[in-house]
């Protein structure tokens, strides 16, 4: 906590507060006020563990929070200020030596083992399923055992439990130099059972069904984790102590064993230097950076089937940075892709299942295969497209497509065919209706056939960063219930959408760059327009959704039901139009050239496969630009006002002038609230500004806009009309 002494109620203080300002009162007296019901950020505590001594005296509590990036906990304790006057209750843990949980409990076993786990989950899970025996853990998470106060496990046997994971047996190891130095008679450490899932505990095996003797079992089988390591009680890391035992014997450090199991791993890198491991699981590869959960799960496996032992966190972290360094230093350079890629003029899709198959798209057709020759690269929350059939129409989508218009069917065809595509740039689908017209419904649907994911539609990120890691993680994203486009959101949409890129600080660095250089298919919806910055609306395609009278509503669940029945009917049908688009790309050219001419010239393409009439697409997108170019028109009170102010009399023949004249001249035909509103331009500069966020409107709109700096920044707008 960046702030232990900060007030429980959240209220900031005029004065920066000392800690020498405060006492601890432990234990608490049975007249302190009551604990706080809620933590002012996080809200109310899901689940609550009140800490006591040896004797059952309270001294404070431990909360756990969840939240949108998963849980948190609190400690909650009292304090008096040093100068006198009411005791209060602060987020706040216990000054160190921190006491542990479960002293009772341990003071009223003396003569039981003492079982440690990581966690107070687990710790009253372990209770319930070892009545026999003391538990206990200490508080502030695995990273803090060192801050407890170990001193009650003098004498005792110690048998620590650790969570299934690679924080579990850092945990493990701090436990037993902690417990070692505070003098207990023995310390040893129970593994995991193997199958069991990452970061599986005592509370998992309570969840599972376990009884005390299965559980008595595990704990009985438990031996030392590292002896040179625990004997010596220090903290020395596991990759010191794998050279040279206490006894002179020679050991190979179990990194170098670790590196030795990856011979048949092929290390690569990217051209940002990014490191990547493909290798075998099964009968199919997999493609996943050095440093991700994935490869060091499938290391750790590797290390358990060829040694039966496990891997400890240091040896693995030392073997993770020495394959990082000979994938970027010695490996050959791949591209990857995220869902589609390319490769010698043939389109590849990833299914996203567990076998890794993937589509192959040629100009003669399109099949499943296995072990795909591009590196596709896959997310957590990425989920599997389904085996694709053939003979159908893309008519069969249009039941579930609740367009307003034919116009607006065509678009959205045209959309998810340009998203199926391996790069850019991608228009923008925007998915307008009111309340009711089943507008996430749809965006679900949408995404599900060009990207499926655990989590298709999301709030709109807090900012850039969070766009990039949301980019970074899928091929399609999708932007639900939006009320406006703020600005930034807006710009960072068109550089994702086009591919122009971002570069951002890396975290825990001061000057390493984290680099994004790919285009992204994006879709967003809300009630109200959302195009209403011209560069936004110029890379759009807007449909809207027609209202859905009462009689013919639906459950969502058997329309899904519905959907996915057809499903793989349809993404049949638009891998049958992907392979006409890549045998006639080369051969389409476009006799007038609109924006976003890639997307253009590739839904012209795919036109015979869909079924529809040469120039169907064509003329569906420029009726869309022109009703987003006049609405956005519309939304622009700067282009508005310019445009009454050419069709006055004085103006008929265009301005030419200073921003600052053109603001005078505007602000004379602007209603007072519009000129007082924090939209409008306040100075020259501003104006200048919203000019030439402008042009593309009054261009479209028939005006020519020149600006010129020959002694005096000039505007020049005249009617081409």
């Amino acid at each position: 906590m960046n702030d232990p002494f900060a007030r429980i109620d959240g209220a900031s203080a005029r004065k920066p507060i000392i800690a020498a300002a405060w006492a601890l009162i432990a234990p608490v007296p049975d007249d302190a006020p009551p604990p706080p019901a809620r933590h002012p950020k996080l809200g109310e505590a899901v689940a609550t563990w009140p800490y006591t001594d040896a004797t059952g005296r309270l001294l404070g509590y431990m909360f756990r929070f969840n939240t949108s990036d998963g849980k948190e906990f609190r400690a909650a304790t009292l304090w008096r200020p040093a100068a006198g006057g009411k005791a209060k209750w602060r987020w706040a843990s216990w000054c160190a030596p921190r006491p542990l949980y479960g002293l009772q409990d341990l003071a009223r076993k003396p003569a039981a083992s003492v079982v440690v786990v990581e966690g107070e989950k687990a710790c009253d899970a372990a209770c319930q399923l070892l009545p026999g025996f003391a538990v206990v853990t200490s508080p502030n998470g695995s990273r803090a055992a060192s801050k407890a106060d170990w001193s009650p496990l003098r004498g005792r046997q110690v048998i620590v439990w650790p969570d299934a994971d690679v924080a579990g047996l850092n945990y493990a190891r701090a436990a037993v130099r902690v417990a070692t130095r505070a003098g207990a008679r023995s310390v040893v450490v129970a593994s995991p059972p193997p199958g069991v899932k990452v970061g599986w505990d005592a509370a998992d095996a309570l969840a599972e069904g376990w009884d005390g003797a299965r559980t008595v079992a595990l704990i009985a089988n438990a031996a030392p984790l590292d002896d040179d390591t625990a004997s010596r009680g220090s903290a020395t890391t596991e990759s010191e102590g794998d050279g040279q035992a206490a006894t002179g014997r020679q050991r190979t450090p179990k990194c170098n064993v670790l590196i030795g199991l990856t011979e048949f791993v092929e290390l690569w890198h990217d051209d940002n230097r990014v490191a990547y491991a493909s290798f075998q699981v099964g009968g199919h590869h997999e493609n996943w950076p050095v440093r991700s959960r994935e490869f060091r799960m499938w290391l750790s496996g590797r290390f358990f089937e060829q040694t039966g032992g496990a891997i400890g966190g240091q040896a693995l972290e030392d073997g993770i940075r020495i394959l990082e360094a000979r994938a970027v230093n010695k490996g050959p350079q791949h591209a990857c892709f995220m869902r589609t890629g390319h490769l010698d003029g043939k389109m590849y899709i990833d299914r996203g299942g567990p076998s890794w198959h993937a589509i192959e798209i040629t100009t003669a057709g399109w099949r499943v295969i296995d072990n795909p020759p591009v590196k596709f690269l896959r997310s957590p929350s990425m989920r599997a497209l389904p085996e694709p059939e053939q003979g159908s129409l893309i008519e069969e989508l249009r039941s579930f497509v609740n367009a307003a218009s034919d116009t607006d069917w065509i678009l959205v065809v045209a959309w998810i065919i340009a998203a199926l595509r391996h790069r850019g740039p991608f228009p923008i689908l925007v998915i307008n209706g009111e309340a009711g017209t089943g507008k996430s419904f749809f965006s679900r649907m949408v995404r599900s056939l060009v990207d499926p994911s655990a989590a298709p539609i999301r709030a709109m990120p807090r900012d850039d960063r969070d766009l990039v890691v949301s980019a970074a993680n899928s091929w399609v994203l999708a932007f639900d219930n939006l009320s406006s486009v703020p600005t930034w959101f807006a710009d960072a949409l068109c550089r994702l959408a086009t591919g122009s890129g971002f570069a951002t600080r890396m975290l825990h660095t001061d000057k390493d760059e984290m680099i994004f250089e790919a285009a992204r298919p994006i879709t967003i919806n809300g009630i109200t327009r959302l195009t209403d910055a011209a560069d936004l609306a110029d890379r759009t395609v807007t449909i809207h959704l027609r209202t859905i009278p009462d009689e013919e509503r639906r459950p969502e669940e058997e329309l899904w039901a519905e959907f996915e029945q057809a499903w793989p009917r349809i993404f049949g049908a638009l891998l049958d139009a992907l392979s006409r688009a890549l045998g006639n790309i080369a051969s389409v050219k476009l006799d007038r050239v609109p924006r976003m001419a890639d997307f253009a010239k590739w839904i012209t393409a795919a036109e015979p496969g869909l079924g529809w009439e040469p120039g169907t697409f064509l003329e569906a997108y420029r009726e869309n630009r022109r009703d987003v170019s006049e609405a956005s028109f519309e939304a622009d009170s700067v282009a508005v006002a310019i445009d009454k102010l050419c069709t006055t009399t004085d103006w008929l023949e265009g301005f030419q002038g200073t921003a600052t004249e053109l603001l005078s001249a505007i602000n004379n035909l602007t209603s007072e609230p519009t000129r007082k509103s924090k939209y409008w331009p306040q100075t020259a500069a501003q104006l200048g500004n919203r000019v030439a966020r402008a042009t593309p409107l009054l261009r479209a709109k028939g005006y020519t806009v020149e600006r010129r700096h020959s002694g005096m920044r000039t505007i020049t707008i005249i009617p081409t009309t």
